[in-house]
């Protein structure tokens, strides 16, 4: 089946400057990214915050300019788009924010927010708008007379059902959902993760969904990409990828998981994780991972590793110890 969305060395660079006066720099965010969506499915994205997953999601749908590589939408080179054409394009792919308070413009009520895209997208009359608005707000379980409300009004879980019902009222093929369950109480995480599963499934839409929880991700993601410090390190099949990790850096992430039984999780084998997460804007040389890897050598730090397949899995691992044959490890 070929891919919804391909993106080919995506990356995303910020100028900073240490200080008001101080010199200009560059954090490269993302690192030459390279995914495929495919119609229907929920890929995960993981990893430790600040490696640069909401970067990548922006990126992708363009609220943040990449600085290189391609995107492709629904057969589109979505890079090249400018004014109208993105405009009318970006209807195929919407994105629900972490924080819904922050998402929803406060002075708007609900019936605002969902008739604003349709008024920016096509021409609606006052019933139509009525009856769309209508039909999303039960599609998320909400009633249409909480139309009439302000955001302030709502609690947090019933915040992001509005940002999830404004991000369907377009009826696009993909949805960007960056943490979405993040900012909420543990219940209510389980009412919004049911209901995007549900809503994924009877909509065949397909799903780019962002979070660092790994529990999350395995429950409802079909296939994993972890991410290191803006670079794609290991992609495979939920059910790979947690019964046989990869990649040492996907083993330390799994390995941090609490395991409810106590026995177990005296038991299982601990992968040491050294150190803290390098600067995105003075990055390690070769592999961004080797100052924190148990199986790290000489070749790690001069030598970026590719995403290609494994010999042993044959899912997609960024790492010289698992990709190819491992030399002597040095001393």
């Amino acid at each position: 089946m070929s891919p919804i969305a391909r993106i080919e060395g995506l990356s995303v660079a910020y100028k900073i400057r240490n200080g008001l006066f101080g010199a200009q720099k560059s954090l490269r965010a993302v690192n030459e990214v390279s995914l495929e969506l495919h119609p229907g499915e929920i890929l995960g994205l993981v990893g430790e915050s600040g490696c640069g997953k909401s970067s990548l999601g922006k990126a992708i749908i363009r609220l943040v300019e990449p600085t290189s590589g391609k995107i492709e939408i629904a057969g589109v080179d979505f890079r090249q788009l400018q004014g109208r054409a993105l405009r009318n394009h970006r209807s195929n792919i919407q994105m629900v924010f972490q924080d819904p308070y922050a998402s929803l413009d406060p002075r708007m009520t609900v019936a605002d927010i969902l008739a604003e895209p349709l008024r920016a997208h096509g021409k609606y009359t006052a019933a139509q708008l009525d009856e769309k608005i209508a039909a999303s707000l039960n599609r998320v379980g909400l009633r249409p007379q909480d139309a009439k409300r302000y955001p302030h009004e709502f609690s947090g879980g019933q915040r992001q059902r509005v940002a999830i019902a404004r991000a369907l009222i377009l009826e696009p093929k993909i949805i960007i959902a960056d943490e979405p369950v993040s900012s909420l109480d543990v219940s209510v995480q389980a009412q919004i993760l049911n209901l995007l599963r549900d809503i994924q499934r009877e909509l065949n839409l397909t799903m780019l969904f962002i979070s660092h929880n790994l529990a999350v991700v395995k429950y409802l993601a079909d296939r994993i990409a972890v991410m290191y410090l803006g670079k794609i390190v290991e992609v495979g099949t939920r059910e790979e990828l947690f019964a046989n990790p990869q990649h040492p850096y996907t083993q330390a992430l799994l390995a941090a998981v609490p395991i409810p039984d106590p026995l177990r999780e005296r038991q299982r084998r601990r992968v040491p994780l050294k150190g803290e997460i390098p600067s995105a804007v003075n990055p390690p040389s070769g592999c961004a991972f080797h100052t924190r890897c148990p199986l790290a050598y000489d070749r790690c730090r001069v030598e970026t590793p590719q995403l290609e397949i494994s010999a042993d899995s044959g899912r997609k691992v960024s790492c010289f110890a698992v990709a190819k044959p491992r030399p002597i490890q040095n001393a």
